[in-house]
Order: structure tokens, then sequence, then C-alpha cells
């Protein structure tokens, strides 16, 4: 009996909840209306087709195959000098380092570093793809819980700009590389601070274990500390969340340099950026999707703009490092998917459409929980990319081709009448979608990238031996050297 009265409570607040959306959307500037192609620098053909950069994205699927991902590199170095230029207008001292984990597409990367970023890795990986780019180690920034001793000593024999030191441990290992390789190592310190990532990330400003870690480099003469990081999350849309913890690091800095003679080189503030066109779900986005009702999509205007950001942030380091005897600290900005993912759409065909007397029918695509996995924790705008002048004809349930029931791209979507063969278009895939994708009994997604009029694959399809490639083939002890 309480389980079904507290089941009924939930479901009539949850129907206040989606009441409550459907007047905010009611009322939404009509350029935000739907979420339209154009919040995506895309346009419709007069035959209904989703252009990107001018390209018929079901040609691109006919021609090039799907899944596949497409890359508009104008949306890209769009939004790198929107970001940055809204900083540097504030405040000249600030460099953007491309998210490596974000995005780990090599051709996505070189794109950016083209247009002026820098580069910032979180693993030996990452570290060796930068300088496998061509680029230069002073613009390099290591971070990360896990960077080991391998991708520290790289680090420190290529004498890249700094290395974010996330724990004790890492202090010893730099300082030994150092000696290693007799150079003198930059480190920043990666801090906590109230309202930002915690675990296993970094050393906690308010027990003092960050300052000691500041006491435990000094000791070490080939280290130099010279800046902090933090980062606070992900998605962000709320400026006070970075007004509180920046100035909590900035303070910290400020006491740094009066205890112990530090001069704070840069103040690294991470990213965690929100995207105008994505929303997180939470547990009323759940329940609605349970309510079989389309799950909230996101306000666009609700999103601060790079300005807004910019205006708040950089005024903290001003007000707090007004210096005579050399240049202000420089702020360092490492956001990934505020770049990356509107940049990005993914193409999937639908492979067959199943309908029944019983509940909504169901498309089952070639994309599945394997390339879209931030699907389920996000609402992404997706657009049926060849019926883009139909009207919508009712809710689907979309699901990949995994035999897995977990395999959901989205639930309680609406779009117009579908067959096989038919094109979805799932937007912002530029962030998260690429690391996240895996083998599971199908290879992954090729990807293009649209430049001036022309199409160019940056990551050919894997095929079938692709997945195997590093395997065995044989019994295992039957091989022979």
């Amino acid at each position: 009996m309480l389980s079904a009265v507290k089941n009924a409570v939930v479901r009539v607040a949850t129907r206040r909840v989606i009441k409550q959306y459907k007047d905010q959307r009611s009322r939404l500037d009509p350029a935000y209306d739907g979420l339209p192609p154009a919040l995506w620098d895309c346009a419709v053909s007069p035959g209904g087709r989703l252009l990107i950069e001018g390209f018929d994205s079901t040609e691109l699927a006919r021609s090039h195959g799907t899944p596949l991902h497409v890359v508009s590199h104008a949306r890209l170095v769009k939004n790198y000098q929107n970001f940055i230029g809204a900083f540097r207008r504030h405040y000249d001292r600030c460099v953007l380092a491309t998210s490596y984990k974000t995005n780990p597409l090599p051709g996505v990367i070189a794109a950016l570093h083209e247009a002026g970023t820098w580069a910032e890795a979180i693993s030996g990986f990452e570290l060796w793809l930068a300088l496998k780019l061509g680029m230069a180690p002073e613009r390099i920034i290591l971070n990360g819980p896990g960077k080991g001793r391998e991708a520290i000593d790289t680090a420190v024999a290529n004498g890249i700009q700094s290395i974010n030191l996330d724990n004790a441990e890492e202090i010893n290992w730099t300082a030994a590389a150092c000696s290693r390789h007799d150079r003198r190592q930059n480190v920043g310190i990666r801090v906590i601070v109230p309202g930002g990532w915690t675990s296993q990330f970094g050393m906690s400003i308010s027990d003092g274990e960050a300052e000691g870690a500041c006491a435990r480099i000094a000791e070490h003469d080939k280290l130099r500390l010279c800046g902090l990081h933090v980062h606070l999350g992900t998605g962000i849309k709320d400026i006070a969340t970075y007004v509180r913890a920046l100035n909590e690091v900035v303070e910290f800095g400020r006491r740094l340099e009066t205890r112990h003679g530090v001069t704070m080189d840069y103040y690294d503030f991470g990213g965690g950026f929100g995207v105008p066109t994505v929303h997180t779900f939470d547990s009323w986005d759940v329940r609605m999707l349970d309510m079989g009702v389309p799950a909230r999509a996101a306000f666009p205007e609700a999103c601060p703009s790079p300005d807004a950001y910019a205006s708040s942030i950089t005024s903290i380091v001003k007000s707090n490092h007004q210096r005579t005897d050399g240049p202000p600290p420089r702020i360092i900005l490492e956001p990934g998917r505020a770049i990356t993912s509107s940049a990005q759409t993914l193409l999937t065909s639908v492979i067959t459409v199943k309908r029944s007397q019983h509940g909504r029918p169901l498309l089952i695509m070639d994309a599945g929980k394997h390339l879209t996995m931030p699907l389920g924790w996000e609402h992404h705008q997706i657009f049926a990319a060849g019926r883009m002048h139909d009207a919508d004809q009712g809710l689907f349930d979309v699901y990949g081709p995994l035999c897995h029931p977990g395999d959901v791209v989205a639930r309680a979507k609406n779009l117009p009448s579908m067959n096989s063969d038919d094109l979805l278009a799932i937007m912002d895939a530029g962030a998260y979608f690429i690391p996240n994708q895996m083998n599971f009994s199908h290879p992954r997604a090729g990807v293009v990238m649209v430049r001036d009029g022309a199409v160019t694959t940056i990551r050919r399809p894997e095929q079938f031996e692709d997945i195997v490639a590093l395997d065995s083939w044989g019994p295992v002890g039957n091989e022979r050297g």
C-alpha cells in the first residue's frame, strides 16, 4: 500500500514537471524552439535533407556508409575562436589547451592545433599523440590522476610546459625523472575545492594537503612550483559555481606566494563548460521516460555565453594579481565539449522497423550503445536527416544492433514515419562519443571531415580484421616460436 501511494505521488509530481517544461518551451524564442539545425550551423535542402557545411547528409551516408561521424571543420574552428576570443577580450594572457580525452581523433586535434590550441594530455598515450602530432613541448600540459611513471618520465625528458601533480607520489616520480634527464621541470598542483570533483582527483586546500605538497616540492631543487590546476566537473551551466571555486583557488595561490615565495605563472581552470544544445538527465527525466514522455531537451538560452563565463572568471585573477614586477599569471583553459561537441554529427541508418499492437514502434539502428554511450545520460537532438520537412508521426523507441537489452539509443523520440534505410542524425556527437566507443560484435564507425568544400576521411571504418588484429587465432600453447 505504502509503495503504491509513493508511486502515485511521484507520478503526480512528474506530471507537474512535464507541464512546467511544456510551458517553458512554449515561451521560447522561435530560433530555439525544437532545437533547429541552424543551432549547429546546419541547413535543410529544398528536398528536406540535412546539410552539413552544404553537404547532403544522406549522400555522405550513401558514399561513405553508416554509422558515420561527420566533423564540420568550420564549426570546430568557430567554436574555438569564439571561446578563446571572449576570454582574451577580457584578459589577454589566456590560452586554450585541447582536451585530448574529449575527442582523441588525430584529425580533429590537428585541426584545433592548427587554429592555435595547446595540448592537454591525461595519459601516456595522449602525451605520445601530442608529440607525434608535432606539438611543441612548451605547449603541452600533462594532467590526470593516473599518469604513471613512464608518462611523467616522457614529459620531463621532452621538457613540456608543466605537469600538474595529482598526489604526493607523483612529486617523487617527477623529481627522480628530473635527476635522470638533468632537467628542471615546471609543475603545478591539482587542488580540490568545494563543488569540484574529489574522490581520486587532486589534493585538498581546506585540510592543508595541497599546502603540504608545496613544501615537499620545495625540497627538490629541480622542481619549480608555478601553477595551480582545478577541474570542477562537466556540463556546468552555472557561472556562480566557477566564481565560488575559483576565488578559493586564486586566494590559495596568493597565500603560496606570500608564505612560500612561489610565483604563480598560471592558473589552469580546466574545462567543464556546458553546451547550449545538450541537457544532462536528472531523476525527473528518467521518470518522464518511464511514463512514456520524451525527456527534456536543452534550453540553449540557459547556457552562459563564452563572454559571460570569461567576464566573471578573468575578473577573479585580475583583481587578485595586480603586479608591477612582472606579467600577471596566465589563465589556461581546457574545455573539451564546449569546443568539439557541436562540431560533430553521427549518422546512423535504420536496419528495420518493428511494429506491434502493443507499445510504441521500435527502430533498430546500425549505431547503438557501442557508439553512443553519452545518450545514456544526456539528451541530444536527433533529426530524421532525410525527412526534415516531414511532420512527426509519433513516438518511437530507438535501439542499436547489439544483442543486449541495454542497447537503447533513445526512448520516446518524436519522429516522422520511418522505414528501413532511413537516416537519423545524432547531433553533438563530438564529445565523449569517440573515446567511449567499443567493439561489441560490431566494428567502430568511420569519420569524415568536411572542410572548404571537400570531404576527407580522417578515420576509415573499422573492418572485421581490425577487431581481432591483436588476438591469437590458435589455441593457447600451440604457438611456435
